[in-house]
């Protein structure tokens, strides 16, 4: 590889061939213009270099950032048969497909014009991210600033793809490799931002719930059914408390030979968004007992405000820890998501880091569902910053239930099959890939048999 932005080819080489397709790799440097790849016979895979020829003055810059409208690369028009969501691929960086050399073999040596290397370093490093400063009222990057939205590939895995035209060039100069297998699973989370609607809340609760029945829902049977389950919920039977539906989410997932993993806010840095609920409470307690016993997971729901605060999300991560050692709960890897996937690349990933925590899962966007870094594949994250590799995975979150639902968002509906065929076709994708299909839905949001009979019908499908 040419010598510049070494330590950001150096993550990208690696995640690519020991994390992906499982190949130990030697990296040299050298003074030609393109990424060379060789094996002892000798031939060369050679693969355009664009993102990491830019200058340093403009690293991190809007001119550095790939010049849309995007070319695309027909592959339905070349040898290669890699699999594809479309043949047509955005070329993020790269040369010019309609080049007849931009794919060019010969017996001893294939050039790609894509730069295979550059845009898939820019997607999973979230590099937009940080010089665009589009934003939204939750100070999030939003769904519409980003090139994958614009672009029409947002719900396409385009490093996968990029990964599958990558081994299928390495193929044509060595047929008898063997790539690393991949098999494809279900990661279900539910963030826990109100795990009792009624437990821990007083009158005004329940007289602002039944204000919503009457004005926006238009039920009265809701409203009787509100005040029935609050003097239910009061008198202790907290089995009638709507969102404590744990049971059922665990039997669903123990069912399909899943386990779920549950995400519990430690602390509160700005109410009422961080709910009402003490993690330190009996309830709570017996709760996260129960979750351990039956062997689902728990994780960490970090605080709205924690997103570009260390020293907070280290505290809730050892509130959390402490709690969890107190009843005797022990697990290999600890993992979360920020509250609102509230987030700041890559200041965040560095603060889950420096704080113990060994993978985070927040990764999509709010308002739409699909691939935000681009892979279902989990991967190792790097600091743009620092041009540091960091212990941190990242596991891309694919499908977060309140997006497709919610009317400010995609606003999908259940009875129609819309939403449905909207995550199912998310699955099926990472399916395709044998990736991983990352599901969020809170549970919170399982307090119907609509809600419910979607969500095992998406688990069991």
């Amino acid at each position: 590889m040419p010598d510049s932005y070494w330590a950001e080819r150096t993550y990208i080489v690696r995640v690519l061939f020991e994390e992906f397709l499982g190949f130990q790799v030697q990296l040299q440097k050298h003074s030609h213009s393109n990424v060379i790849i060789t094996a002892r016979d000798h031939r060369q895979l050679v693969i355009a270099d664009t993102l990491f020829s830019t200058p340093k003055h403009l690293w991190l810059t809007p001119t550095s950032l790939p010049k849309q409208p995007l070319e695309i690369w027909d592959l339905g028009n070349t040898t290669l048969s890699p699999r594809l969501v479309h043949t047509d691929i955005p070329i993020i960086f790269g040369d010019d497909p309609e080049n007849p050399y931009f794919l060019n073999q010969s017996e001893d040596q294939v050039y790609v014009g894509l730069d295979i290397f550059g845009s898939t370093f820019f997607m999973l490093t979230r590099y937009e991210e940080v010089v665009k400063p589009e934003r939204d009222i939750h100070n999030r990057f939003p769904a519409s600033a980003s090139l994958a939205y614009q672009e029409n590939f947002l719900v396409r895995p385009i490093v996968n793809e990029y990964i599958e035209i990558l081994w299928h060039c390495m193929l044509l100069l060595w047929p008898r490799l063997e790539r690393r297998h991949h098999s494809f699973q279900i990661y279900v989370s539910h963030d826990v931002d109100e795990p009792f609607r009624y437990a821990f809340s007083g009158p005004q609760r329940l007289l602002k719930r039944c204000v919503g029945d009457i004005v926006r829902r238009k039920s009265p049977r809701a409203l009787a059914k509100s005040i029935q389950s609050w003097l239910s919920v009061k008198q202790g039977n907290l089995k009638s408390d709507p969102c404590n539906v744990f049971d059922f989410i665990m039997q669903v997932s123990e069912q399909q030979g899943l386990k779920s993993a549950f995400y519990f806010i430690a602390d509160h840095t700005c109410h009422p968004i961080d709910g009402d609920y003490d993690l330190s409470h009996p309830v709570m307690r017996s709760l996260l007992s129960e979750i351990h016993q039956r062997g689902h997971e728990i994780g960490l729901h970090t605080s709205f405000n924690t997103y570009q605060d260390q020293p907070q999300t280290q505290q809730e991560v050892d509130i959390l820890k402490t709690i969890c050692a107190e009843e005797h709960i022990t697990q290999k890897q600890w993992g979360g998501r920020q509250h609102c996937l509230r987030w700041s690349t890559p200041k965040t990933w560095q603060n889950l880091n420096n704080s113990g925590l060994d993978y985070d899962t927040t990764l999509s966007f709010a308002e739409h569902i699909g691939f935000r870094c681009g892979t279902c594949f989990e991967f190792p994250v790097f600091n743009l910053l620092t041009s540091q590799s960091l212990q941190l995975y990242e596991r891309p979150l694919i499908v977060m239930e309140a997006t497709v639902l919610q009317e400010k968002s995609m606003n999908l509906k259940i009875s129609s099959g819309e939403a449905f065929k909207a995550i199912n076709s998310m699955k099926m994708t990472c399916h395709l890939f044998s990736g991983n299909f990352t599901l969020l839905w809170h549970n919170s949001h399982l307090t119907t048999s609509e809600e419910k009979d979607l969500y095992q019908q998406i688990l069991v499908s």
